[in-house]
């Protein structure tokens, strides 16, 4: 299957063929409908059906056995069947920023305070960043949210790009979680905020940083050991 949001994350209307279906589950040929993956909410839209028109609202999307599964909200499509997808764009875009929103402050503490990333979660109404910092520490956490608005203002470019998993592992600044990487690929896709930090990724991101708007400190937790959970939104 081609992951078509791998190379357009501004993609919002494609055609496809249905490969499989399975009552409500269907596979296509191809797909730019985000799976719910790495912490990031899946997408949403709609499939309408060329021959007549009938519409299946996409109402979940996710990675199972390695193929992208889309959830309708009715049965009906068969294998064969030519389809234009419409991806819910409101949705979608305010992901992206979520996304490239935890990259700043990913790459930001990790260069700063050398904290790695022990899990995130983004959806449309917060995000939430897990860390390995030892001791609850509000007012640095602060500090970092304050340098990164900082570098959002500076309205750097994001590119996307990729490298063969050999070379990627040449540069360990790539890999930003506390457990490494643990995807079984060869290619590695890059997602490179310009000037400031770059780490592999297969999501969905902005094209450059103002477009995040403004990340507001909500509250952090105590998550365990050496867990601190930072929860912000977006302005």
């Amino acid at each position: 299957m081609q992951t078509l949001y791998m190379d357009d994350s501004y993609l919002k209307e494609f055609d496809g063929v249905v490969k499989t279906a399975k009552g409500r589950f269907i596979v296509l040929d191809n797909t730019a409908f985000f799976p719910k993956s790495g912490g990031v909410e899946n997408d949403t839209g709609i499939m309408i059906r060329k021959k007549d028109n009938k519409e299946f609202k996409v109402v979940f999307v996710g990675k199972f056995e390695g193929e992208i599964s889309h959830e309708v909200d009715a049965e009906g499509l068969a294998p064969g069947d030519r389809v234009k997808c419409t991806i819910d764009w409101d949705r979608r875009y305010v992901l992206m920023r979520y996304h490239t929103s935890a990259h700043v402050l990913s790459g930001l503490f990790n260069r700063e305070y050398n904290f790695m990333i022990t899990g995130n979660q983004l959806t449309t109404e917060k995000g939430r960043i897990d860390m390995d910092m030892e001791k609850l520490d509000a007012d640095l956490i602060s500090q970092g949210i304050k340098k990164a608005n900082e570098l959002i203002e500076k309205d750097l470019p994001v590119e996307v790009y990729y490298k063969t998993r050999a070379e990627a592992e040449k540069d360990p600044t790539l890999f930003k979680l506390a457990m490494g990487f643990p995807h079984d690929i060869n290619t590695i896709r890059i997602v490179d905020i310009k000037g400031f930090d770059a780490q592999a990724d297969g999501g969905c991101h902005v094209k450059s940083l103002r477009e995040i708007g403004k990340i507001i400190f909500m509250k952090a937790e105590n998550r365990g050991k050496n867990n601190r959970r930072i929860y912000y939104t977006l302005q």
